[in-house]
Formats: structure tokens, sequence, C-alpha cells
């Protein structure tokens, strides 16, 4: 089997896809699609079109050093391949079903959840930042981040077009497309005195008047190009280091720890799930209850004692 073939097809189906899917899906489901045909090839097996017992045995496989989720993801790019390529999907099949439950019950489906990055965390750490451009623009990025309840990627693509900046008036920002709003609506999140300021102090510093509105440095210098997914999380991480936060909260601390922190302290200071959902982008409640289950729970059962106390009060 020619892997090099296999893999121009790959590319070939992904680039049809362009446009109607986001560059990270894509590179998401090509990354799986190449991992699932080197398996194939050393099997001897067709990957496209596969047999549904070619599914089953290679969830069977990746079982053994994978999690659960990250199964369902490789089949779903499976499904995706076979989907695009006008082809009968492998993966509805009873034995590919079968395989996924034995990998759901072999496995735990708790994902990992990153630190939140609450107000308290996110006031120590930004009192520990330099006045540098650096520094500015650190303290600016994780201050819009907990505003306006952010994903990384949702940062990265923010510019100082978004921004609604009247005289006198409050700062908002614009958020466009996103993981939960792919047809493009957009939402509208507002911006915290203390948060303009930051960002106002950035934006001076680095001259920004169009573009990327947080950008990567050279040599303290300012780049025209935005910052990456990745080095949001890196620029976290160090920010928490120098402010000397604990280091298994500062390892725990990634791109997301803004929004979770964000909805968590939401959740602490009484806001229902409507307004916390509607706050960050949020479709599914189920996917808002597992970011602000690592709430502080002191908070909550302080607040929780504090009504049961107040209404036996008032019943004797």
């Amino acid at each position: 089997m020619n892997s090099s073939v296999l893999y121009s097809g790959i590319d070939a189906l992904l680039y049809r896809c362009q446009g109607a899917y986001t560059e990270a899906t894509l590179r998401g489901y090509g990354s799986d699609l190449r991992l699932f045909e080197a398996w194939c090839a050393k099997q001897n097996r067709a990957s496209l079109p596969a047999e549904t017992t070619t599914v089953a045995a290679f969830i069977d496989h990746e079982v053994e050093r994978l999690s659960a989720a990250t199964i369902k993801r490789r089949i779903a790019a499976i499904n995706f391949a076979h989907r695009m390529a006008d082809l009968p999907r492998p993966t509805a099949a009873s034995v590919v079903h079968l395989a996924l439950r034995r990998a759901a019950r072999r496995k735990s489906r708790r994902p990992t959840q990153a630190i939140g990055l609450t107000s308290e965390i996110l006031n120590r750490i930004i009192d520990g930042l330099p006045e540098t451009p650096a520094g500015l623009r650190d303290a600016a990025l994780i201050s819009v981040g907990y505003d306006t309840l952010c994903r990384s990627c949702e940062l990265v693509a923010m510019s100082v077009e978004n921004l609604q900046m009247p005289p006198g008036g409050e700062w908002s920002v614009l958020i466009g497309r996103s993981k939960g709003d792919q047809a493009g609506d957009g939402r509208t999140a507002w911006l915290s005195p203390i948060t303009v300021d930051r960002l106002r102090r950035w934006m001076e510093a680095a001259e920004l008047t169009q573009g990327p509105l947080f950008r990567a440095l050279h040599l303290r210098r300012v780049s025209e190009s935005a910052l990456t997914n990745s080095s949001i999380r890196r620029l976290i991480k160090r920010a928490a280091e120098i402010a000397g936060v604990e280091t298994v909260t500062g390892r725990g601390l990634s791109g997301h720890s803004m929004r979770v922190g964000a909805a968590q302290d939401m959740l602490v200071a009484g806001f229902d799930a409507l307004a916390i959902m509607q706050a960050g982008g949020w479709k599914s409640t189920a996917v808002l209850l597992r970011y602000v289950e690592n709430a502080s729970t002191r908070a909550l059962h302080e607040r929780r004692w504090q009504s049961v106390r107040a209404l036996s009060a008032g019943l004797y």
C-alpha cells in the first residue's frame, strides 16, 4: 500500500472542504485520518473505504493507549472522510458501536479540566507583571479573556476593528465566529473599566490603530502578526510563575483558564446557568456544568448554609 498516495488523497479531500469548515477542524481531521491510514497500512487493510471490522479493530487497538474521548474523535474523522468521499459510513455498524462501548467502559470519559483563572488568581498574576510591552500586553489579554469568557482562539482572532470605544462610554468587543458559533452570528462582550484601562495602555504602548489586537513581540518590538493559541498558554503560565503562583496551580493554567475562572466566579456570585451561558456563548448546559464543577465548593457551601440558616430563623 503506497502511503504517499493515501496522504495526497487526504489532502485532496480536505482541500475540497476549505471554507466549509474551520482550518483547525480540518487540521484535526487530517491528523486523525493519517494515523488511521498508517495503522491500516501496517495491518494491510483498506482505509477508504474501510470495512466495519477494520474500524472496530482500530478502536480495540487504540483503547490500550488513548482515552475514550480521543478514540471517539478519531472515529468522527473516519466518518467525515467517508461522508466527504460519498462512501457508506462504516462507523454506523453495530460492531463499531460495541467496540466504542468497550472502550468507554475501560477508559474514563472524564476530561481533564483546566484550572480556572478566578479573579483572586488573576489579580495576583497581573499585579506581578512588569511595566514592559510584554507585561502590558499580557495584563490586557488576561483581563479581556476574563471579562469576555473567550476561548484562546477567539482572543488571537480579535482585532482593533472589533472594539467599540465610544468617547467617555463603556467599551465592548465583538466576538466573531467561534467553536460554538460556526455560522458567525457573533456576540458582544462588555469590558470592565479596569480592563479598558489595561487595554488602552497596551494599545498606546504598541501604537495599535488597526489589525490584530494581541500581537507577538520580537526583541520587545511589536510584530504585525497575532499571537497563536499555544503562545497564549505559554504567556499565562509564565505570568503565573513571575507572580509566584503555586506551582501546581500555575502548571494547570491554560488558554481556557480565563473562561473557566470567570464562569466559576459567576456561579459563586449567584448567577444562574442561563446568564453564564449567555456571557460565555455556551449552547449546552452539560458543557457549562463541566466548566463550573470545580468552582470554590467552600464558597458555594457557605452560601447554602447562610440560606438554610436564614430560612430556619424565619420558621422559628
